[in-house]
This record gives C-alpha cells, sequence and structure tokens, in this order.
C-alpha cells in the first residue's frame, strides 16, 4: 500500500468527530484531498512538530480522541517526543507514522527509518500499546481497536514510496486552519 492508499483507509475508518494533526508535506496535502474536514489540523511547514502539536490537543481535549499522521522523517525531526507521549499517557492519542523510508515531499531522499524500529522505541518509551504495520487488512483491525481502547497507540504503517499525482497544496492560510479546527474544538 502506498501513503495515499493508507491515509484513505485511516480516514474512511473514523468513527466521527476524532481531531487530526497532519504533519506537513504530502501528508496533510494527501489527506485534505482523501477528505477535508474542520477536525483536520494541516502542519504548513513544521516539519516534526505533528506529535508535539498533537500531545497539547489530547491533553486539553482528554474527551476526544486525537489522531496524529506523521511520517518517518518528521517522527525522526522529533525524536524526544515519543518519550514525552510515553511519560504523560494520554488515553485518547492515536500516534500514526507512515513509514515509506524517505522524505517524500522532497524527493525521497532516504530517511534512517529501515535503521531504527521506530515501534519499539515508542514501546520502551511508555505508548501503552505499539504496532508495525504493513497490510490494509492488519491496519484497519489494528486501528478501529485503537479508536475504542486507551491508549497511547503507535502505529508505524510501512508504506511503498509510489505516488499517483503530486497533491496540490493546501488551498487554506496558516489562520485559516487554525480558526477551522478551533470552531471544531
Amino acid at each position: 500500500m502506498n501513503r495515499l492508499e493508507a491515509i484513505r483507509l485511516i480516514i474512511d475508518n473514523l468513527s466521527g468527530d476524532e481531531l487530526i494533526i497532519h504533519a506537513n508535506g504530502a501528508i496533510s496535502r494527501e489527506s485534505f484531498i482523501c477528505r477535508d474536514r474542520k477536525e483536520n489540523f494541516y502542519l504548513l511547514g513544521s516539519m516534526g512538530l505533528a506529535s508535539s502539536v498533537a500531545l497539547g490537543v489530547a491533553l486539553k481535549q482528554p474527551g476526544r480522541r486525537v489522531i496524529v499522521m506523521d511520517g518517518d522523517g518528521n517522527i525522526l525531526m522529533g525524536l524526544a517526543n515519543l518519550a514525552l507521549i510515553g511519560a504523560l499517557q494520554p488515553e485518547n492519542l492515536i500516534h500514526l507514522v507512515l513509514d515509506n523510508q524517505a522524505y517524500g515531499t522532497t524527493g525521497n531522499q532516504p530517511t534512517i527509518s529501515p535503521y531504527l524500529p521506530l515501534y519499539q522505541i515508542a514501546q520502551v518509551a511508555g505508548y501503552r500499546e505499539s504496532y508495525i504495520i504493513e497490510h490494509e487488512d492488519k491496519l484497519k483491525k489494528v486501528f478501529t481497536k485503537s479508536l475504542s481502547n486507551l491508549g497511547p497507540f503507535f502505529i508505524q504503517i510501512r508504506v511503498s514510496q509510489e505516488v499517483s499525482l503530486p497533491p496540490p497544496r493546501i488551498p487554506y492560510s496558516a489562520q485559516a486552519i487554525k480558526d477551522r479546527f478551533m470552531d471544531a474544538l
């Protein structure tokens, strides 16, 4: 499965009004074309910070499920966030890492994710459950489970580097993205 297919599967299996924080670049753009919603917060140019934003939202909105769609390049830039999430234990947080082993937005330069077991790092850091997934059927099963169980969950999803079409830029300003998201809270 490629990144877009994984994102589509996740979005198609949302159970309601989950809040989703999207890493910058292709992840935000591909999610936008799958289903734009006011509960989506798209990071623009803030590499490595999606999990930080999601943690803050999860702590301030304990009654809402908060999902972060991260990339392997993004999580590698903010690796310390795994320890912070593990220590604070937000039970409503689902951390998805779409791992194509490359910086997909900037030309597929390789990351070091093949050499680091990110899901094991999350487990050691204190995530309640941690998975590595390579197939759609298992992704659907684990994601559905994470929506109805206490987290934090860490789901590393191996995806191909295949891209159908370059996704368009998100047409909202950073201010508009923030305002829409705040309305959803």
